[in-house]
């Protein structure tokens, strides 16, 4: 747990002395992020060499009536034009399957291309999970293909998205899945010049096996300042195996 949390520390403050030398960008309540405050997340990455610090705290109840506490800060950078790379450490608190630090995550996203008035935009992400967190065994994968398309042709920016991933575990325990999937379908929409309104449904294999989950979110991403995005979401679980319901906070920094 130290080690994850420290080495993020230091990626952070590291990331502060560059501003001293790099131009600032601007955030973008528009650029959906994935668990910020939904699960769902648009096909466009961040500004080229933009950089962002980004934290989740979410609350979730799980099946069962337990209780997860999730906090996920990360660090996003738009190395190249047209794709970005993020980096994150979770943490784990309350009496659900796991507590204390979790894997440390290397996620890369590219986008194919602009929408047009016929083509949605398409992008592909890619995450691997190290085996740095508490009783952590083998490599994590995910391969995630991204969709956005506008629709309609007014000011409210009505937008579609589809997520589809494929998760790979290396090392699976023996009630555990080796491949598993998770799809979201989603929908957003500006509710005014600095706050837009996001919903999703997500339905995902768990890792154990024959354990799947549906999930229907709806949040809010709120533009506080030029530099700074704060979001809210709340989810509901749809059947036994499902999560009860969850609350999320984001809160997104550009430097």
């Amino acid at each position: 747990m130290k080690t994850s949390l420290k080495w993020l520390l230091g990626l952070a403050t590291s990331a502060s002395l560059w501003q001293c030398v790099e131009p600032v960008h601007a955030a973008d309540h528009l650029n959906l992020e994935e668990g910020l405050p939904t699960d769902v997340e648009d096909a466009y990455p961040i500004d080229y060499l933009g950089r962002e610090i980004q934290g989740q705290f979410r609350y979730e109840r799980a099946n069962g009536g337990k209780d997860r506490f999730v906090l996920d800060p990360r660090i996003e950078y738009g190395f190249i034009r047209n794709a970005q790379i993020s980096i994150s450490a979770p943490f784990y608190l309350g009496n659900a399957d796991r507590t204390g630090s979790g894997n440390i995550r290397l996620t890369g996203l590219y986008n194919f291309n602009q929408e047009s008035l016929s083509i949605p935009a398409f992008a592909i992400s890619a995450r691997t999970e190290f085996p740095t967190g508490v009783d952590s065994a083998g490599v994590d994968t995910e391969l995630k293909l991204i969709m956005t398309k506008t629709i309609g042709n007014g000011g409210s920016l009505d937008r579609i998205h589809l997520n589809a991933s494929w998760l790979h575990n290396f090392d699976p325990q023996g009630d555990e899945r080796s491949d598993r999937y998770k799809v979201i379908l989603g929908y957003s929409r500006r509710l005014g010049p600095d706050t837009i309104l996001v919903t999703d449904f997500v339905r995902q294999q768990e890792m154990n096996k024959n354990e799947n989950s549906n999930v229907v979110e709806l949040g809010i991403r709120r533009q506080l300042n030029p530099r700074t995005v704060f979001s809210f979401g709340v989810g509901a679980g749809i059947g036994e195996e499902s999560p009860i319901f969850r609350t999320t906070l984001g809160f997104q920094r550009s430097f």
